[in-house]
């Protein structure tokens, strides 16, 4: 918290801002789509498979391949 108060209290220049603003969101949806990942290999790594999988359906989807 008093970390925050310091930032807003800081001085900066418009480039400063801007810079500060791109880094912050870069951050925030980097994480996002990391996470999104991580969670989609999870699904696929426990036998989840997707209705997008060609797998799942058709010529050895079965456990046999037949």
């Amino acid at each position: 918290m008093k970390q925050t108060k310091e930032l807003f209290a800081k001085q900066m220049s418009r480039r400063e801002f801007l810079q500060f603003i791109l880094m912050a969101a870069v951050a925030l949806f980097g994480l996002n789509n990391f996470i999104s990942f991580l969670r989609e290999q999870q699904k696929t790594s426990h036998g989840t498979k997707t209705s997008n999988d060609p797998a799942t359906h058709g010529f050895g989807s079965s456990k046999f391949g037949a």
